[in-house]
């Protein structure tokens, strides 16, 4: 009869301690912009501002737009309530410096602007990324800005 395994056993493999969470050096805020949806003429009521969703950016390479469970599809910033916004709207990708964004053939559009502009009035090219620039606002659907930006200390503090 074999003995049981004894964690001194030279043999034996010692449990791995677990992975620690990736820290999110970055975050995009998704804010209802009412100017946006002003322009936009859409029939779906614009939803109350209040402040924006803060979501961690712990990808390189994250999906913008809404989630559809029967086509498997889970968008990392998740925009579900915008209608407005495609399943597969755009994609974020970043090389940990800088950040890019590329509409993904979107019904609607993906649109880029400087925060101290004018609204976007012509989509980005879909299938190009743009670079963002560290002012620039993605506007997409009947309301939804998006804004990414370094974390802050305290929301790193907060991702214990």
């Amino acid at each position: 009869m074999p003995r049981p395994a004894s964690p001194l056993d030279l043999g034996s493999t010692p449990a791995s301690p677990p992975a620690p969470a990736a820290t999110a050096e970055w975050v995009v805020e998704r804010w209802v912009d009412p100017d946006w949806h002003a322009v936009q003429q859409s029939d779906e009521p614009c939803p109350s501002p209040g402040l924006p969703a803060v979501i961690p950016l712990t990808e390189k390479s994250l999906l913008i737009g809404r989630p559809s469970r029967s086509r498997g599809i889970s968008p990392e910033i998740d925009c579900g309530d915008d209608t407005g916004v495609s399943r597969r709207q755009a994609q974020l990708t970043t090389d940990g410096q800088r950040w890019w964004v590329e509409d993904l053939q979107s019904s609607n559009g993906t649109y880029v602007a400087s925060a101290a502009g004018p609204l976007p009035e012509t989509p980005i090219i879909p299938g190009q990324r743009q670079e963002l620039k560290p002012d620039d606002r993605i506007y997409v659907g009947a309301w939804t800005r998006l804004v990414v930006r370094k974390a802050t200390p305290e929301e790193l503090a907060g991702q214990a």
